[in-house]
Protein backbone atom coordinates (compact mmCIF):
# COMPACT_ATOMS: atom_id res chain seq x y z
CA UNK A 1 0.00 0.00 0.00
CA UNK A 2 2.58 2.55 0.95
CA UNK A 3 6.58 2.97 -0.53
CA UNK A 4 9.47 2.31 1.12
CA UNK A 5 9.87 -1.44 3.19
CA UNK A 6 12.17 -3.27 3.26
CA UNK A 7 10.21 -6.11 3.82
CA UNK A 8 8.00 -6.63 1.10
CA UNK A 9 5.77 -9.46 3.27
CA UNK A 10 4.66 -6.65 4.96
CA UNK A 11 3.61 -5.01 1.56
CA UNK A 12 1.65 -7.95 1.25
CA UNK A 13 0.02 -7.88 5.26
CA UNK A 14 -1.19 -4.16 4.42
CA UNK A 15 -2.86 -5.13 0.94
CA UNK A 16 -4.15 -8.00 2.24
CA UNK A 17 -5.81 -5.78 4.97
CA UNK A 18 -6.53 -2.76 2.67
CA UNK A 19 -8.59 -5.53 -0.10
CA UNK A 20 -10.51 -7.43 3.57
CA UNK A 21 -11.98 -3.57 4.37
CA UNK A 22 -12.86 -3.20 0.48
CA UNK A 23 -14.71 -6.35 0.52
CA UNK A 24 -16.71 -5.56 3.69
CA UNK A 25 -17.33 -2.45 2.56
CA UNK A 26 -18.98 -4.15 -0.82
CA UNK A 27 -21.15 -6.38 1.30
CA UNK A 28 -21.95 -3.40 3.52
CA UNK A 29 -22.76 -1.19 0.80
CA UNK A 30 -25.66 -3.96 -0.51
CA UNK A 31 -27.14 -4.45 3.00
CA UNK A 32 -28.02 -1.01 3.36
CA UNK A 33 -29.24 -0.95 -0.38
CA UNK A 34 -31.11 -3.69 0.05
CA UNK A 35 -32.65 -2.09 3.49
CA UNK A 36 -33.73 0.49 1.98
CA UNK A 37 -35.23 -1.06 -0.93
CA UNK A 38 -37.27 -3.51 1.27
CA UNK A 39 -38.62 -0.62 2.66
CA UNK A 40 -39.72 1.77 0.41
CA UNK A 41 -40.98 -1.45 -1.62
CA UNK A 42 -42.48 -2.82 1.55
CA UNK A 43 -41.04 -6.21 0.95
CA UNK A 44 -39.79 -8.71 3.54
CA UNK A 45 -37.35 -10.58 0.82
CA UNK A 46 -34.74 -8.12 0.85
CA UNK A 47 -35.05 -7.66 4.93
CA UNK A 48 -34.68 -11.16 5.59
CA UNK A 49 -31.41 -11.47 3.07
CA UNK A 50 -30.34 -8.20 5.05
CA UNK A 51 -30.90 -9.98 8.39
CA UNK A 52 -29.42 -13.35 7.05
CA UNK A 53 -26.35 -11.65 6.21
CA UNK A 54 -25.47 -9.57 9.17
CA UNK A 55 -23.53 -12.25 11.16
CA UNK A 56 -21.20 -11.88 7.63
CA UNK A 57 -20.65 -8.46 8.11
CA UNK A 58 -20.16 -9.08 11.92
CA UNK A 59 -17.39 -12.12 10.82
CA UNK A 60 -15.50 -9.54 8.77
CA UNK A 61 -14.83 -7.09 11.34
CA UNK A 62 -13.70 -9.25 13.88
CA UNK A 63 -11.56 -11.41 11.25
CA UNK A 64 -9.96 -8.05 10.29
CA UNK A 65 -9.28 -7.14 14.17
CA UNK A 66 -7.09 -9.83 14.61
CA UNK A 67 -5.29 -9.37 11.57
CA UNK A 68 -4.73 -6.06 12.48
CA UNK A 69 -3.59 -7.00 15.59
CA UNK A 70 -1.52 -9.56 14.09
CA UNK A 71 0.42 -6.64 12.08
CA UNK A 72 0.85 -4.47 14.20
CA UNK A 73 2.50 -7.20 17.07
CA UNK A 74 4.58 -8.85 14.47
CA UNK A 75 5.63 -5.77 12.39
CA UNK A 76 5.48 -3.09 15.47
CA UNK A 77 4.99 -0.44 12.20
CA UNK A 78 5.88 3.35 12.58
CA UNK A 79 4.56 6.44 11.19
CA UNK A 80 2.73 6.24 8.13
CA UNK A 81 2.09 2.65 7.93
CA UNK A 82 0.79 2.55 11.92
CA UNK A 83 -1.12 5.36 10.74
CA UNK A 84 -2.84 3.53 8.02
CA UNK A 85 -3.39 0.28 9.65
CA UNK A 86 -5.54 2.02 12.94
CA UNK A 87 -7.12 4.01 10.30
CA UNK A 88 -8.14 0.71 8.56
CA UNK A 89 -9.17 -0.52 11.36
CA UNK A 90 -11.66 2.46 12.00
CA UNK A 91 -13.04 2.03 8.67
CA UNK A 92 -13.90 -1.27 9.48
CA UNK A 93 -15.37 -0.14 12.63
CA UNK A 94 -17.46 2.50 10.59
CA UNK A 95 -18.66 -0.30 8.54
CA UNK A 96 -19.97 -2.68 10.95
CA UNK A 97 -22.18 0.63 12.62
CA UNK A 98 -23.58 1.12 9.12
CA UNK A 99 -24.55 -2.60 8.54
CA UNK A 100 -26.25 -2.62 12.01
CA UNK A 101 -28.14 0.58 10.63
CA UNK A 102 -29.00 -1.59 7.39
CA UNK A 103 -30.06 -4.14 10.26
CA UNK A 104 -32.15 -2.15 12.47
CA UNK A 105 -34.52 -0.92 8.57
CA UNK A 106 -34.72 -4.49 7.81
CA UNK A 107 -36.67 -5.49 11.15
CA UNK A 108 -38.46 -2.18 10.99
CA UNK A 109 -40.58 -4.16 7.94
CA UNK A 110 -39.61 -7.68 8.59
CA UNK A 111 -41.89 -6.33 12.41
CA UNK A 112 -44.95 -6.24 9.63
CA UNK A 113 -46.23 -2.76 11.10
CA UNK A 114 -49.17 -0.65 8.68
CA UNK A 115 -47.21 0.29 5.96
CA UNK A 116 -46.11 3.85 5.25
CA UNK A 117 -47.70 6.75 3.20
CA UNK A 118 -46.31 7.40 -0.15
CA UNK A 119 -45.03 10.40 1.21
CA UNK A 120 -42.91 9.18 3.60
CA UNK A 121 -42.18 6.67 1.09
CA UNK A 122 -40.70 8.83 -1.15
CA UNK A 123 -38.86 10.31 1.22
CA UNK A 124 -37.30 7.20 2.76
CA UNK A 125 -36.50 6.28 -1.09
CA UNK A 126 -34.95 9.76 -1.76
CA UNK A 127 -32.59 9.74 1.58
CA UNK A 128 -31.77 6.31 0.77
CA UNK A 129 -30.46 6.93 -2.33
CA UNK A 130 -28.69 9.60 -1.37
CA UNK A 131 -26.90 7.53 1.63
CA UNK A 132 -25.90 4.60 -0.84
CA UNK A 133 -24.22 7.04 -3.01
CA UNK A 134 -22.43 8.77 -0.14
CA UNK A 135 -21.05 5.44 0.67
CA UNK A 136 -20.35 4.37 -2.52
CA UNK A 137 -18.15 7.18 -2.89
CA UNK A 138 -16.61 6.83 0.80
CA UNK A 139 -15.42 3.20 -0.65
CA UNK A 140 -14.42 4.19 -3.53
CA UNK A 141 -12.06 7.09 -1.96
CA UNK A 142 -10.92 4.31 0.51
CA UNK A 143 -10.32 1.86 -2.06
CA UNK A 144 -7.90 4.25 -4.10
CA UNK A 145 -6.72 6.10 -1.42
CA UNK A 146 -8.14 9.07 -3.20
CA UNK A 147 -7.96 12.42 -0.65
CA UNK A 148 -10.23 14.43 -3.52
CA UNK A 149 -12.97 12.29 -3.17
CA UNK A 150 -12.95 11.75 0.29
CA UNK A 151 -12.92 15.71 0.55
CA UNK A 152 -16.39 15.82 -1.63
CA UNK A 153 -18.04 13.05 0.37
CA UNK A 154 -17.24 15.01 3.43
CA UNK A 155 -18.75 18.03 2.18
CA UNK A 156 -21.63 16.24 0.53
CA UNK A 157 -22.75 15.00 3.93
CA UNK A 158 -23.98 17.87 4.68
CA UNK A 159 -26.89 17.76 2.11
CA UNK A 160 -28.04 14.51 3.19
CA UNK A 161 -28.16 15.89 6.49
CA UNK A 162 -30.38 18.62 5.23
CA UNK A 163 -32.53 16.42 3.48
CA UNK A 164 -32.79 14.54 6.51
CA UNK A 165 -34.28 17.28 8.67
CA UNK A 166 -36.41 18.00 5.28
CA UNK A 167 -37.96 14.57 5.29
CA UNK A 168 -38.61 14.67 9.20
CA UNK A 169 -40.19 17.59 9.12
CA UNK A 170 -42.44 16.44 6.26
CA UNK A 171 -43.14 13.34 8.25
CA UNK A 172 -44.29 15.59 11.44
CA UNK A 173 -46.49 17.63 9.50
CA UNK A 174 -48.04 14.41 7.67
CA UNK A 175 -48.14 13.46 10.99
CA UNK A 176 -50.29 16.07 12.64
CA UNK A 177 -52.73 16.08 9.79
CA UNK A 178 -53.68 12.60 10.87
CA UNK A 179 -53.00 11.27 14.49
CA UNK A 180 -53.96 7.77 13.63
CA UNK A 181 -50.68 7.44 11.55
CA UNK A 182 -48.38 8.02 14.78
CA UNK A 183 -46.83 4.62 15.14
CA UNK A 184 -45.97 4.32 11.78
CA UNK A 185 -44.57 7.76 11.87
CA UNK A 186 -41.88 6.97 14.34
CA UNK A 187 -40.86 3.97 13.11
CA UNK A 188 -40.41 6.15 9.67
CA UNK A 189 -38.46 8.21 12.02
CA UNK A 190 -36.27 6.27 12.64
CA UNK A 191 -35.54 4.61 9.54
CA UNK A 192 -34.43 8.07 8.44
CA UNK A 193 -32.30 8.55 11.18
CA UNK A 194 -30.25 5.61 10.21
CA UNK A 195 -29.78 6.25 6.87
CA UNK A 196 -28.46 9.54 8.43
CA UNK A 197 -26.33 7.59 10.39
CA UNK A 198 -25.17 5.65 6.85
CA UNK A 199 -24.18 9.24 5.79
CA UNK A 200 -22.54 10.12 8.77
CA UNK A 201 -20.47 6.35 8.47
CA UNK A 202 -19.39 7.07 5.05
CA UNK A 203 -18.24 10.69 6.65
CA UNK A 204 -16.26 9.20 8.93
CA UNK A 205 -14.47 6.57 6.50
CA UNK A 206 -13.45 9.68 4.61
CA UNK A 207 -11.91 11.35 7.00
CA UNK A 208 -10.02 8.12 7.38
CA UNK A 209 -8.46 8.28 4.23
CA UNK A 210 -7.62 11.80 4.47
CA UNK A 211 -6.16 10.78 7.77
CA UNK A 212 -3.85 7.94 5.93
CA UNK A 213 -2.90 10.29 3.09
CA UNK A 214 -1.82 12.85 5.55
CA UNK A 215 -4.00 15.70 5.18
CA UNK A 216 -6.37 17.45 7.37
CA UNK A 217 -9.61 14.71 8.60
CA UNK A 218 -11.69 18.37 9.15
CA UNK A 219 -10.92 20.80 6.40
CA UNK A 220 -9.36 18.77 3.69
CA UNK A 221 -6.47 20.63 3.74
CA UNK A 222 -3.33 18.94 1.51
CA UNK A 223 -6.39 16.84 0.13
CA UNK A 224 -5.01 18.07 -3.76
CA UNK A 225 -1.48 17.31 -2.85
CA UNK A 226 -1.93 13.90 -1.18
CA UNK A 227 -4.51 12.88 -3.75
CA UNK A 228 -3.20 9.16 -5.26
CA UNK A 229 -1.73 9.37 -8.75
CA UNK A 230 -4.37 9.46 -11.43
CA UNK A 231 -5.18 5.69 -12.78
CA UNK A 232 -3.54 4.10 -9.40
CA UNK A 233 -5.46 2.14 -7.11
CA UNK A 234 -4.14 0.81 -3.80
CA UNK A 235 -3.86 -2.63 -5.11
CA UNK A 236 -1.45 -1.70 -7.15
CA UNK A 237 0.75 0.62 -5.41
CA UNK A 238 1.18 -2.71 -3.25
CA UNK A 239 3.44 -4.17 -5.47
CA UNK A 240 5.64 -0.87 -5.35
Amino acid sequence: MREGHISKAFDGSLAALHIGVVEMGGLVLDQVHEAARAYTDWDSQPAELVLAREPAVNDYEKRLGVDQLTLLARRQPVAGDLRAIVSMSKVAAELERAGDEAKKIARAVIRHEPQPAAGTTRDVRHLGQLAVNLMRSALESFDRLDSLVAAEVIARDEELDEEYASGLRRLMSRTMEDGRTVGVALEAAFVLKSLERVGDHARNIARQVLLIQGADPETGAGAESAAAPAGGSANSRSAE
